[in-house]
């Protein structure tokens, strides 16, 4: 079996996998800020060997079934064995947990807009932030409600886990979507894993 590890590059260079957002020029947007160079791949183009030619990825938000798409096989593959930074947004953040072993739970109503979620020790991951709420922009009908093994949790709502962490891999993830910045705080933890990672 093809196991995605790969070298690190001289330059920092970050793949955004597309999983159908309509926030990618968000992404883009945040990224050109920490002067990170980019490139942008639909999922179901990727192939786990061209992750030799990046230091990190972002995967995206997206509405697919995780079980039922196929074409789906190479970023789990990459989730799964690569040692280099992964940040995964709200479907991304699902792919994660599934390839770890938990599954989603669909529910009753989408969730949409500014919401607040509980925030705790995010100091102990390098994160400054001052208060235990933030505020985060939603966008999702499905949710994580168990933490995969190995992680830790950072962020919880009504709804769910918000922000997980593995303990041991540079692998983060949001259930909300830390891109969009209009009236929340999200981005923190964005920015967070681009200082942390997102250098030489």
């Amino acid at each position: 079996m093809y196991i995605c590890i790969g070298t690190s590059s001289t330059k920092m260079k970050a793949l955004i996998i597309d999983n159908h957002s309509k926030y990618i020029g968000k992404i883009i947007e945040t990224l050109k800020l920490f002067g990170i160079k980019h490139s942008v791949i639909d999922f179901a183009k990727f192939k786990c060997a061209e992750s030799e030619k990046y230091d990190l990825f972002i995967f995206s938000g997206g509405r697919m079934s995780i079980a039922n798409t196929p074409e789906l096989a190479e970023e789990k593959k990459l989730i799964a064995n690569s040692s280099k930074p992964i940040f995964g947004i709200c479907f991304g953040f699902q792919l994660i947990a599934f390839v770890y072993g938990e599954k989603t739970q669909e529910l009753p109503d989408r969730i949409l807009g500014v919401h607040e979620i509980d925030v705790f020790d995010l100091d102990s991951s390098g994160i400054t932030y001052n208060s235990s709420k933030m505020k985060v922009y939603e966008s999702h009908k499905f949710a994580i409600k168990k933490l995969p093994p190995d992680f830790e949790v950072f962020g919880r709502s009504e709804y769910g886990i918000e922000i997980f962490k593995h303990k041991t891999k540079p692998i983060w993830g949001t259930q909300f979507h830390p891109e969009v910045t209009d009236d929340n705080a999200g981005i923190i933890l964005l920015e967070g894993f681009l200082k942390d990672f997102g250098s030489d």
